[in-house]
């Protein structure tokens, strides 16, 4: 009876160690989590529901805020990029923002109309120039051709020149011809007619010219009654012979002094005043004083 009462003793032992070590366990876990119990007791009126009312250190009990606990390494902090406004939550707005957006878009829009405007006119203004230039291009020469015309059918100024020539009679003898032909007036009728002399006669005219061929007229002026006759080389050599010269001077002279004011004509060659010309030997013809015409009586 003892040994039965012994280990009945025993037993409830081990059971009394093992409550009291649950206890002990809970009142570990109650210390460690108070806070946490306290929390969901109060939120959820845990004694009201079972006892009807709330023990006043819960009613009291301020549920503290819980720090997110880190050990330091994952913890990353993401700063915002400079002039990037912050990423907000997916399906939110920021009315300004969106506002500033819209704003922002249609001043875009604006500019761009704008710009697309001013290219255009500028296009056309291009245009317009392109052609203004273009048409005038065209009209100068219809201009210069209606000009030409017009020019064409106003009257040409014309004056009577008389051209001496030559002849030579049934004996060999050369005599002097003159003809009246008309040609264009100008500012330089001395040195129109010279040149009319030089083309030689037409055949109408019946008569020659003894001139050089190839002789040409490099200028004329007239100074005290004397007119300076400045003629090309072709001028100094004459085929004929002595006949020849002396005739060629008295075209020249004769010509040349139908005008009132030339008395006399003093002959250069190629800008030079010359004493003879002629081809040597006996064929020598005096140049180096003026001319007039009762130098050929």
């Amino acid at each position: 009876m003892s040994g039965k009462n012994s280990k009945k003793a025993k037993r409830n032992g081990i059971f009394a160690a093992i409550w009291l070590l649950l206890i002990i366990i809970l009142l570990i876990v109650f210390l460690v989590k108070k806070d946490d119990f306290a929390d969901n007791l109060k939120s959820t009126n845990f004694f009201e529901r079972v006892v009807g009312s709330t023990p006043e250190f819960i009613q009291n009990y301020e549920t503290k805020k819980k720090e997110n606990k880190s050990n330091g390494l994952l913890d990353v902090e993401v700063a915002p990029v400079p002039g990037q406004k912050e990423t907000q939550e997916p399906g939110t707005y920021d009315l300004d923002d969106l506002n500033a957006e819209q704003d922002s878009s249609a001043a875009q829009d604006s500019l761009d109309k704008e710009k697309a405007a001013e290219s255009a006119q500028s296009s056309a203004d291009s245009s317009a120039q392109n052609n203004a230039a273009k048409a005038e291009e065209d009209k100068a020469p219809k201009q210069q051709a209606a000009e030409e015309k017009e020019d064409k059918k106003k009257p040409v100024a014309m004056m009577n020149a008389k051209l001496f020539f030559a002849q030579v009679d049934a004996d060999g003898n050369v005599n002097r011809k003159s003809v009246v032909r008309q040609i264009p007036k100008s500012d330089s009728p001395l040195s129109d007619t010279i040149k009319a002399l030089l083309a030689g006669p037409q055949s109408s005219e019946k008569c020659m010219t003894l001139i050089p061929q190839g002789t040409r007229l490099l200028s004329a002026s007239v100074r005290n009654g004397i007119a300076a006759l400045n003629f090309s080389e072709a001028f100094e050599f004459n085929e004929i012979g002595a006949d020849g010269y002396r005739a060629q001077l008295m075209q020249i002279v004769f010509t040349a002094t139908e005008f009132a004011t030339v008395e006399s004509v003093q002959f250069l060659i190629e800008g030079q005043r010359k004493d003879y010309i002629g081809s040597g030997e006996d064929v020598w013809m005096w140049i180096g004083s003026p001319y007039t015409r009762s130098s050929f009586n």
